[in-house]
């Protein structure tokens, strides 16, 4: 898939070839050794989030003591455990469910990212199309755009207060093209979308410059595609549906802050989990792993098939001509092989920008899960792109700068469902991931964890998730790291 970090997707090649000297092939080699490190447990001090401001009421939440044993343990807070939570606890009367964050609550991807709401299936498809095949290209578009509905819709389960402030709306969104290359490849891109696509066709629709100039106030670029989104402040709708929830079900369902799982082991004579943790052990008879870039970290089996990608982010003022646009637009500018993500409060104003990750080096972000420092080249880009590309002054200050993990995985496709013990190197069968969204979580995390939840409660899914996301030992066994470092070193033009 095309990804929202601020590279386009690498194209995936075989290390056999475009390897020209030995000392790319030495950096390839050094790249892939990063991928397959384990991530770890997330560093205790990032840097601030300004979505994380202020915090929520139940940020530091814990047990006065950690639950002893639980029926389904969630490693993870964010979007996805979100999707496997609420599920659980609406359909089943019975299953505790337990939440083990590392750090504060909905600290990691989700309370760190772009704030789009937006799946791209034309570029996507055009990706997909020949890795695996029409069929399949299509199962992917078609569950990405009903993600963006699904996750747009979850806000009409708050109370009306709360919906508001999660700021949780459909927009229209440009991508913006600053180069000949990029605009025409996006034209070949909406072209054979709509032939392959009939049901969809005009989704999304191309303009030319003199419209982005008259229409759109971007001066500065060759062409435009719009299409329809949604945006949101992540980390302020799932911190409040984990609030009601933990309301709602006070006796089945706890949340636990700052409890970092250290490892994981398995009890064959009692089909059992135990899970250690800085605060005690807690016993389970499932576990989800819900951590995306650190899910290597207690699933040895799948580090360089999935790895962290550590994305850069920014909040700026808008200038006083920019204004605010009431958060009814989204924004996405490419350039070469690179691209920034754009939104814009539509309370405060702040002008939400991220990406510039080529503006960086290989090595200090691709296998990266730290996320407490930033990366000064890609804040000057950001601080910059939108000047640029409108043509006027569009941001008056940088208010804050952070970065985030995500997880990517080798073959550009997330891994969800019931692990392999080749994944976990435990016996049992009751593990189960979703992970490795590739810089696409919004429009893929939540139907992904609900698709967990029916497979945790033994039942036919209302959401079946693509055939090509699902993690089997075959599919792991095929994802090369070194494929995975060829392609970003391309990306990056380091080959």
């Amino acid at each position: 898939m095309a990804s929202s970090n601020g590279a386009s997707a690498p194209e995936k090649t075989s290390t056999e070839n475009n390897l020209g000297t030995k000392g790319v092939t030495d950096h390839v080699k050094a790249l892939s050794e990063q991928l397959r490190r384990d991530p770890g447990l997330p560093v205790k001090s990032p840097t601030k989030a300004h979505w994380q401001q202020p915090p929520n009421r139940i940020s530091q939440h814990q047990s006065a003591d950690l639950p002893s044993e639980t029926d389904v343990l969630i490693i993870g807070s964010g979007i996805t455990a979100c999707g496997v939570t609420q599920k659980i606890l609406e359909q089943n009367d019975s299953l505790r469910v337990t939440i083990l964050e590392a750090r504060n609550i909905t600290s990691g991807a989700t309370g760190r990212n772009g704030g789009h709401i937006k799946a791209v299936p034309e570029i996507s498809y055009l990706t997909l199309l020949p890795e695996i095949g029409k069929e399949k290209s299509q199962e992917v578009v078609h569950f990405t755009l009903k993600n963006v509905q699904e996750l747009l819709k979850l806000a009409n389960w708050l109370p009306e207060e709360q919906r508001e402030y999660s700021e949780v709306r459909s927009v229209e969104t440009l991508n913006i093209f600053t180069d000949e290359e990029g605009f025409a490849y996006a034209k070949e891109v909406v072209n054979k979308f709509d032939a392959d696509n009939p049901d969809l066709k005009g989704r999304a629709r191309i303009i030319e410059k003199e419209e982005l100039v008259e229409k759109y106030g971007v001066l500065e670029a060759v062409g435009g595609m719009v299409s329809s989104a949604g945006a949101a402040w992540p980390y302020r709708l799932i911190t409040s549906i984990f609030g009601n929830l933990l309301d709602r079900f006070p006796g089945r369902f706890s949340i636990e802050s700052n409890t970092p799982v250290e490892s994981i082991s398995y009890n064959a004579e009692t089909a059992t989990y135990t899970a250690q943790t800085s605060r005690g052990k807690i016993q389970a008879q499932h576990v989800v792993h819900a951590t995306n870039g650190h899910a290597g970290h207690l699933l040895p089996g799948i580090r360089g098939a999935l790895f962290p990608v550590r994305g850069q982010m920014t909040a700026q003022s808008p200038s006083k001509a920019f204004g605010v646009k009431g958060g009814s637009q989204s924004w996405a500018v490419h350039y070469g092989k690179g691209f920034d993500y754009i939104t814009q409060s539509a309370q405060g104003g702040e002008i939400f920008i991220g990406g510039a990750l080529t503006n960086s080096d290989p090595f200090s972000e691709i296998g990266n899960p730290r996320d407490d420092s930033n990366c000064v080249r890609s804040i000057a880009h950001l601080g910059g792109i939108m000047d640029a590309t409108f043509g006027r002054p569009v941001r008056e200050e940088i208010k804050a700068a952070w970065t985030g993990v995500m997880g990517f995985t080798v073959d550009g496709l997330p891994l969800v469902g019931r692990l392999p013990n080749t994944a976990t190197l435990r016996e049992g069968n009751n593990e189960f991931v979703a992970a490795g969204y590739n810089g696409y979580g919004m429009p893929n995390a939540f139907l992904c964890g609900k698709h967990i939840a029916d497979l945790l409660l033994g039942q036919e899914s209302s959401q079946v998730v693509p055939s090509a996301y699902l993690v089997t030992e075959e599919r792991l066994k095929k994802m090369d790291p070194n494929i995975a470092a060829e392609a970003w070193m391309q990306a990056f033009e380091k080959m």
